[in-house]
């Protein structure tokens, strides 16, 4: 979801404790309970803390009654008291309003609300009927498995917020209880996955998740980053950047997410039958992947790498890439693809810090996984003492430019498997599109692109040796065989082995492979099965973000992919014992980020929209009667 911010680590920030006050580290807040003739307001005044509390100064907490009250205000505390006489059905409504226009435009609901509280309460049941009749299809699921369906909508419903600041649209926040995912915040990779499930039961939102995002995808002549058109960035949130004139610190355009944005709009496509939803996403849709092409693809062969763009945070302003280098308690700042070569080439370190490289696996939506590099220092020694190089764990970078030298951006020197496999959908989708919308000659290019797609995966990034699917290293010259480098085997295995199953793009040989792996004790086959790093990793850590903990997307991937080829029973069996040993998926507590793979322990932010769509695609996949 770490992956969250520019500049924090998402749920895994630890708060400590602290003897501050707010009145005094926000004097400006100025908190203020007021009474009113049917309840009462809170106005807060403005505080522009940018990582703390941001307020516009007209916000306003109002809590109205369906009776007059007469509330005494003593400090922080009120009393409120009504003339009742005999039974009475008290109605009361609570809103929380950021600016003055919603303030004013609350009023009139409110009034209406409380002049017809029965009519409202009914029309709110019937429309969460309406979601579990739309979302509860699975006649062989159990009762339990009913019930984490029904959580899994609740909470990818709880989670919508309609549009404010600069989201116009309604959208879905990862978790409205985290606190670094709440608000409106909105990321491309959570919005694929949860527009996929709400097509079922809310498609609607469904849409308009998908629309907020492609909102800001960078258009011709734009102010910021001209060079990116078709781009779409990783969060955009109620308040802007300061580059684009606002005060946020959330909003980033450092990267963006993996390519399963037709994926996801196709989903919408096939449950609402909506051709007219085609034919606006299908623009949107051809502008992002040829962004991928023009602005990722380094070596210009068709498979794009993740990478950062150009961006403050990654170089100096004339382009020069940053990297931090530390040893023992010094550390020293520098720039330039040629330093970081010397640097690297000596080796006298103990650790680089990247920000280029946090943002190229922010790209990827797996934060630290070991693809890219990050391992523990223990692990590492570790590593290193059992004959590994240290420079294995050492990624490298090259920028990309545009045919008059334009710096575009910068790639890792590495193919990434899930990227390519996730782009060999996108074409596969992007040609159905086509189809439907009457552009057979471009269906046929995305489907070109598709094949050439699938034989580049399989026999570039299929290692025969471990029987699995890895990146591969961008060298200064292809390999014989056309390939841009070999498998990167030596930083073990990792979902995105299994994406080539999920996506379509495995021979049903390597399919077969893969597979056993998965299905290993010693590997993948976990108490809770399919975590996001083997068990035979160098850098895998059951409490680890992206490198051992298991993700409910990435699970469902595997399921999906399994099936694809064949397996469904053992996928069953997966389903199962994920559904026996996760923790507290039937019980009344929130559905969480992630789980322990040894445990089932749950861990993470709570409420988390992705877990609960994929538990809901789940729910209508594979859970069933034993």
């Amino acid at each position: 979801m770490g992956r969250r911010t520019a500049g924090k680590t998402g749920s895994e920030r630890r708060e400590t404790a602290s003897d501050k006050t707010i009145a005094g580290e926000y004097p400006d807040y100025q908190r203020k309970i007021s009474a009113t003739r049917d309840g009462l307001k809170v106005t807060f005044g403005k505080v522009r803390a940018t990582w703390d509390l941001l307020t516009s100064g007209e916000s306003e907490y109002q809590v109205h009654k369906s009776l007059p009250v007469q509330t005494e205000i003593n400090g922080n505390r009120f009393t409120s008291k009504a003339h009742i006489n005999g039974s009475t059905t008290l109605y009361t409504t609570y809103s929380h309003l950021l600016t003055a226009q919603e303030v004013s435009k609350e009023q009139m609901q409110i009034r209406d609300i409380l002049a017809r509280p029965a009519f409202y309460l009914t029309a709110s049941q019937q429309r969460w009927e309406e979601y579990l009749k739309k979302g509860l299809t699975n006649p062989d699921a159990t009762p339990e498995q009913t019930r984490v369906a029904v959580k899994a909508i609740e909470t990818l419903n709880g989670n919508w917020r309609s549009p404010g600041g600069a989201v116009k649209f309604n959208t879905v926040t990862p978790s409205v209880t985290g606190r670094w995912f709440s608000g409106n915040q909105t990321w491309p990779w959570d919005t694929w996955k949860q527009a996929f499930a709400m097509a079922h039961f809310n498609p609607d939102i469904a849409k308009e998740n998908i629309r907020a995002v492609f909102s800001w995808q960078i258009q011709p002549g734009d102010s910021v980053r001209p060079q990116d058109v078709g781009f779409v960035p990783d969060l955009i949130a109620w308040n802007l950047s300061p580059e684009r004139g606002g005060d946020g610190g959330n909003w980033n355009e450092r990267n963006t997410k993996p390519s399963l944005a037709a994926w996801s709009v196709m989903e919408v496509y096939n449950v609402t039958q909506d051709k007219a939803w085609l034919a606006e996403m299908y623009p949107k849709l051809v502008a992002y992947h040829d962004w991928w092409l023009r602005n990722r693809d380094h070596n210009g062969n068709g498979v794009p790498e993740y990478g950062a763009t150009r961006d403050k945070a990654h170089n100096t302003e004339s382009g020069e890439m940053l990297f931090t280098v530390k040893k023992g308690n010094k550390e020293e700042t520098q720039s330039g693809l040629n330093n970081y070569a010397r640097v690297v080439e000596k080796g006298q370190y103990d650790s680089l810090e990247i920000p280029a490289q946090v943002a190229a696996s922010w790209e990827s939506g797996r934060d630290d996984a070991a693809v890219f590099g990050f391992i523990d220092k223990e692990q590492l020694d570790k590593y290193v003492a059992n004959g590994g190089k240290r420079s294995d764990w050492t990624v490298k970078f090259a920028e990309n430019r545009s045919q008059d030298g334009t710096l575009l951006g910068y790639s890792l020197l590495q193919e990434s498997v899930d990227q390519a496999s996730y782009m060999y959908s996108d074409n596969h989708y992007l040609a159905e599109m086509a189809t439907i919308l009457g552009k057979p000659e471009e269906a046929k290019r995305y489907r070109q692109l598709a094949q050439q797609l699938a034989d580049y995966i399989n026999t570039c990034m299929f290692d025969p040796t471990t029987q699995f699917y890895y990146d591969v290293r961008i060298e200064d010259k292809p390999l014989a065989n056309g390939c841009a480098g070999k498998p990167i085997v030596e930083r073990g295995k990792g979902p995105e082995g299994w994406s080539p199953l999920f996506n379509g793009a495995a021979t049903q040989a390597n399919a077969d492979a893969v597979v056993k792996v998965m299905l290993d004790p010693k590997e993948f086959n976990t108490f809770v099965p399919l975590g996001t790093a083997a068990l035979t990793n160098p850098a895998f850590g059951a409490d680890i973000y992206w490198r051992g903990r298991v993700w409910v997307d990435q699970f469902w991937f595997g399921l999906k992919g399994m099936e694809r080829y064949g397996y469904r029973d053992d996928a069953l069996k997966l389903a199962d014992t994920f559904f026996r040993h996760a923790k507290g998926l039937t019980a009344d507590g929130p559905i969480q980020e992630n789980y322990n793979p040894l445990t089932g322990a749950q861990q993470g932010a709570p409420n988390f929209s992705w877990s609960a769509a994929h538990l809901y695609m789940l729910y209508n996949d594979f859970f069933r009667k034993q």
